[in-house]
């Protein structure tokens, strides 16, 4: 004798007694009406009725459109999905040139003001962008590389302006 874990267990469990319409965990019997529609899942209109393509929406002059894809863009291809960020237009060149700093001096005070200049732009405007941290990432950068550049310049000056006050007292002397 197996007993139904919904039920009490002192009690036997019958398969082919009437508590056979509940749903799972309830202790009340099936009542199709206090699901609100008497519509079902079989009923006459399906989801390939003429009618479900007639009340499809008319998308921006490409005729209609069949419920459950996004609309199609200029070139054919689908949007972005609802819930996917844009990306900020600076944010790979600011890191590129980030990068690129470690290797070509220049590139690193550039990557700087462009990713100071562009976290402006998104604290002024309120648009989160996908590539945020790409731009924080090329800006550190290109801060660090620039402050390593501007340390190096002053010692390589300390250096040769230590070598020529040498070279003037060697020759005097």
């Amino acid at each position: 004798m197996t007993t139904d874990p919904t039920q009490n267990p002192n009690q036997p469990y019958d398969p082919g007694s009437s508590d056979q319409n509940q749903s799972y965990g309830s202790n009340q019997p099936y009542d199709p009406q206090s699901y609100g529609s008497a519509q079902s899942y079989g009923s006459a209109q399906s989801y390939g009725s003429a009618q479900s393509y007639e009340s499809a929406p008319e998308v921006q002059g490409y005729g209609y459109q069949q419920s459950g894809y996004p609309p199609a863009t200029q070139g054919g291809a689908y949007g972005q999905p609802y819930g996917a960020l844009p990306e900020h237009p600076q944010g790979t060149t600011i890191l590129v040139l980030g990068i690129v700093g470690l290797f070509v001096t220049i590139c690193a005070p550039i990557a700087w003001y462009m990713g100071s200049k562009a976290q402006k732009e998104i604290a002024a405007s309120g648009i989160r962008y996908a590539n945020e941290q790409n731009i924080n990432i090329g800006k550190i950068l290109g801060m660090v590389l620039s402050i390593l550049a501007i340390v190096g310049l002053a010692l390589a000056l300390v250096f040769v302006v230590i070598a020529v006050i040498a070279a003037i007292a060697s020759s005097a002397g």
